[in-house]
């Protein structure tokens, strides 16, 4: 069995990404080969996203893709879309192996039983979400290799009138502190630098549990001694109506998290907010974020909005990109609204034409590059200025080698040097020499 290879295509969010280091583990263990997906394998575990409906065609095109690859191996799939689209399976796309969003870590004792008895009947693991009331606990043992990711809960209790994924992700479901410590702790002693914490509304992080939240969660960790090498806890998502100024004034003393909020802000417009059932408003958002940028040192936001809501007016739209301004966005994710089944929106009046939406998604980008590269152009010409960062990666291109990385409060950078020697993963300072419209230029700081 020692042979036997596996890839795994992991779509979506940091918790898919998560789910996926933790299968990947748990093939690991069993004695598979890990592999890119792309190459010829045994096994193919696609973990699909359902969140808009290109996420959906995106599923389908990957589950193919592995069909193509190898038409002989087991083929396994997982996550949102299947757990809300299981009938799709039966006829339009069969495969070997049917999870949903939870058990995905049976997966791959399953496969090695399927192999190892050479008995491939079809199998549906999917459960009624429903049914999970507790977190469900399993492990990573694996991430990438500059940052690691931790899940801390799954689920969303909120009603937002166009999101699908309460039905697929259940109520939200909390981890223990004791089990959250015990995972960092192990990232920490193999020598990541970076922790991202994860979770399909971590802003909720302990409703279930009641004696613990998730400031209270990073103040925790943050004095935890054994956590040496640990030096920035990222956030990979906040609802900003849970930014309040307590919260802020507790952020601001700690001295491991790292300075960038991402906001699911959704939109500018108060009008749209209450359609889409949001818990806040533009007043309390512009409010409580210019309190959080006076009391946290350079921090630094980035952002989901939709555009396209159903009733979204040319005056909505607007606030939204003057929203992006008065925050001074550095990176926002857009998305063009996509129906969802059995979501309110999809059956509100005011549907927006599919022009539209993709006409006021092309001028938001536009606006938000430009926001972007203000920024960026804003510290190139301030007085020498350097960082710590984590290396990423290295690239050799016809203008020459350079590293890549990320700041504290998620800048990108671009670092030129003909040293490839130095590690992934491995914390370097650098200073900073221009900029163009997506990178601060840097050169190593050999003081």
């Amino acid at each position: 069995m020692s042979n036997l290879s596996v890839a795994v295509c992991t779509l979506g969010c940091k918790v898919n990404q998560y789910e996926s280091d933790c299968i990947i583990s748990e093939f690991t263990r069993l004695g598979f080969t890990i592999k890119d997906f792309g190459d010829v394998c045994d096994v193919y575990v696609i973990n699909t996203c359902t969140v808009t409906a290109q996420s959906d065609k995106k599923s389908k095109q990957m589950i193919r893709r592995a069909k193509r690859l190898n038409e002989n191996a087991i083929i396994a799939v997982c996550g949102c879309f299947s757990q809300i689209n299981p009938d799709y399976f039966k006829d339009s796309l069969p495969v070997d192996i049917l999870a949903g969003t939870a058990d995905k870590l049976k997966i791959p004792q399953i496969t090695f039983d399927m192999l190892e008895n050479k008995n491939r009947v079809s199998l549906n693991i999917i459960k009624d979400i429903g049914e999970f009331k507790e977190y469900e606990y399993i492990n990573a043992y694996t991430s990438e290799k500059t940052r690691a990711y931790i899940k801390i809960q799954d689920g969303c209790n909120a009603k937002c009138s166009y999101c699908i994924i309460p039905l697929v992700r259940g109520k939200v479901r909390s981890r223990r502190y004791e089990d959250i410590l015990n995972e960092v702790r192990r990232f920490n002693d193999t020598g990541y630098r970076e922790i991202v914490f994860a979770g399909i509304e971590i802003s909720s992080y302990g409703e279930d549990l009641k004696d613990i939240d998730l400031i209270s969660l990073l103040e925790m960790l943050d004095s935890e001694p054994s956590l040496e090498n640990i030096s920035s806890m990222r956030l990979s998502s906040l609802d900003p109506a849970y930014i309040s100024k307590n919260f802020i004034d507790r952020f601001a003393r700690l001295k491991k998290a790292a300075n960038h909020f991402h906001l699911s802000l959704q939109s500018g417009s108060d009008k749209i907010l209450n359609l889409m059932r949001r818990k806040y408003n533009t007043n309390m958002i512009l409010e409580n974020l210019q309190y959080a940028k006076e009391k946290i040192f350079d921090l630094n936001f980035t952002t989901d909005i939709i555009v396209g809501f159903p009733g979204e007016s040319d005056e909505d739209f607007y606030k939204s990109v003057d929203m992006a301004e008065k925050l001074n966005i550095y990176h926002a994710h857009i998305f063009t609204y996509s129906k969802r089944q059995n979501t309110d929106a999809a059956i509100f009046e005011g549907q927006i034409d599919e022009n539209i939406k993709n006409a006021r998604s092309r001028e938001l980008l536009n606006k938000c590059k430009k926001i972007k590269y203000s920024i960026l152009k804003n510290i190139a010409n301030s007085s020498e200025k350097c960082y710590d960062v984590i290396i990423e990666s290295y690239r050799n291109e016809n203008s020459g080698g350079y590293y890549t990385a990320k700041t504290k409060n998620y800048i990108d950078i671009k670092i030129f040097s003909h040293d490839d020697n130095i590690a992934a993963g491995s914390m370097q300072t650098v200073k900073v020499v221009g900029c163009n419209d997506d990178f601060l230029l840097c050169e190593f700081d050999r003081k």
